[in-house]
């Protein structure tokens, strides 16, 4: 893989994606599967944005079971099984805990009989797995096992708990490149940090896009037949409009709580928790040697995020996640100086948020041509929700961009095409360092330790090693001494704990 910024200039795409997220690329990747000149573009790194702000859990729509929402529960079931089956190197299966208690709808019998029902409803979820992927049945566990599990659970009126088994991804930003490598190993052109300005229009025709080069500024057009804009809660601005967003938070603790996923209900109000309504679930998920614990969410201002008032909003929502978790669960104990480093976004909204309208987070997805909508023929518009059903969205995404080109449909293979494996071995640091700068299209030092090798991870690099990283880095990019001291400085900053010291998921 290489930045040829002259295959991007001089190419005629069938469709060009702008956004490299999960959902972007999986477009890409079951575009070129379907035989499309494709072009793919970021206006910053890959996998950087929203995607990169997760839990890391592969829902399976156990919740969706509840609201008796059979079609999506399936729906999600199926991607999972799909991303187990085509990433077993990247998803693993993951089990998940919660406490059983009263005689309501956590009881130990009506929990019972859900993980019955959804191991009934979801009896072919291990169809091509290999070995260790597949997802073990659901079962409710005594007091003593959950004791046994993740002690700080037990409570007052708990009666013992349930558990049932996801997805984990092990590497969400490895996960998103491998599919963009996928692309590229069958023919499509990339680019990161690569701005799209506006749509080249002629007549009510799509051209392509007027994009700049933020390495070098400089600016370039990019012919294509078809633009899909993939662009997470910014897509809108493709098109000329926006899109109410949410801010959503999520924090790495310096030490591992369980070795299975913990859910706690919040005790959050609906005036607390104006975005989902209260009462939301907070997970602990084990994460190596650390834990993440998430999600809080608020309203989005317009800030850009990184900015001071982003910063303030990021302690606010450190303090306030441990204060929900300690609340639901006291016997856990969490402090700030636990708190390694945190990790935010920002989401879609469904629209603007009403008093007394709470879950107005996005949850179902969208692709549509805007020349329905009046607008231009040739751009189609992606607006992803989830992670895990990522590649459906892509699927039917490419459906539409087939019609749009006035050509003959051809079939989908991304359920069962098994992505590269683009990782890279710990053991020789360096090697890896250079890999990523000469065939992964690394461009700063935080590409490298933060999203192409594992120098990142929980607790973090020391200092040592990200000079050491910044050197090699630097003699491979041609850095001066200033720019290689300012890239180790930007790396310490997203990898030190510390709300203010972190990096946006932009």
């Amino acid at each position: 893989m290489h930045r040829d910024l002259n295959a991007m200039r001089t190419a005629d795409f069938d469709l060009l994606v702008v956004g490299a997220g999960i959902h972007g690329a999986c477009v890409a990747w079951d575009a070129v599967l379907r035989g499309l000149r494709v072009g793919v573009i970021d206006r910053d790194d890959f996998g950087a944005g929203t995607s990169a702000n997760s839990l890391r859990i592969v829902h399976g729509g156990l919740r969706y079971l509840a609201r008796a929402d059979f079609a999506r529960m399936r729906e999600s079931v199926r991607e999972r099984s799909a991303l187990l089956r085509i990433a077993p190197h990247l998803v693993r299966p993951l089990g998940v805990l919660i406490a059983t208690r009263g005689r309501g709808a956590q009881s130990r019998s009506a929990m019972r009989a859900a993980l019955a029902l959804n191991d009934v409803l979801t009896f072919r979820r291990n169809r091509g797995t290999g070995p260790g992927q597949s997802i073990p049945p659901g079962r409710v566990v005594s007091r003593a096992e959950v004791k046994r599990l993740f002690a700080p659970l037990d409570q007052a009126g708990m009666t013992g708990g349930a558990i049932w088994y996801d997805g984990q991804m092990v590497h969400p930003e490895r996960l998103t490149f491998a599919f963009l490598a996928g692309a590229a190993g069958g023919g499509a052109s990339l680019a990161n940090y690569l701005r799209a300005d506006a749509i080249l229009v002629e007549g009510d025709r799509v051209q392509g896009v007027r994009a700049t080069d933020t390495v070098t500024g400089e600016a370039l057009e990019i012919r294509a037949q078809c633009v899909l804009g993939a662009m997470g809660p910014w897509t809108g601005e493709l098109g000329g409009g926006s899109r109410p967003q949410a801010f959503a938070l999520n924090v790495i603790l310096n030490r591992r709580l369980a070795d299975v996923a913990v859910g706690v209900r919040a005790l959050s109000t609906a005036e607390q928790d104006p975005v989902i309504g209260g009462g939301r679930y907070l997970f602990a998920v084990p994460h190596g040697a650390s834990t993440l614990l998430g999600t809080w969410y608020a309203i989005a201002g317009d800030a850009v995020a990184g900015s001071a008032d982003d910063s303030a909003l990021i302690e606010r929502g450190v303090r306030s996640l441990i204060a929900e978790f300690n609340a639901a669960c006291p016997a856990a104990r969490i402090s700030a100086g636990d708190v390694l480093r945190a990790q935010w976004g920002r989401l879609p909204l469904k629209g603007r948020l009403e008093p007394g309208r709470p879950d107005s987070l996005a949850d179902r997805p969208r692709v549509f041509h805007h020349a329905d909508q009046g607008g231009p023929r040739g751009l189609v518009t992606l607006d992803g929700v989830k992670y895990t059903t990522a590649r459906l969205v892509a699927e039917r995404a490419v459906d539409l961009v087939f019609s749009v080109l006035g050509r003959p449909g051809v079939p989908c293979r991304t359920t069962h095409t098994p992505l590269p494996d683009t990782r890279v071995p710990a053991s020789d640091p360096e090697a890896a360092i250079r890999l990523a700068v000469r065939s992964e299209m690394a461009v700063h030092l935080a590409d490298v330790v933060l999203r192409r090798t594992d120098l990142g991870a929980p607790p973090g690099p020391t200092r040592e090693v990200v000079e050491t990283a910044g050197r090699t880095a630097g003699g491979e990019l041609g850095w001066n001494v200033a720019t290689q001291e300012a890239e180790i400085e930007d790396v310490m900053r997203r990898t030190t704990a510390g709300a203010r010291e972190l990096e946006p998921a932009r």
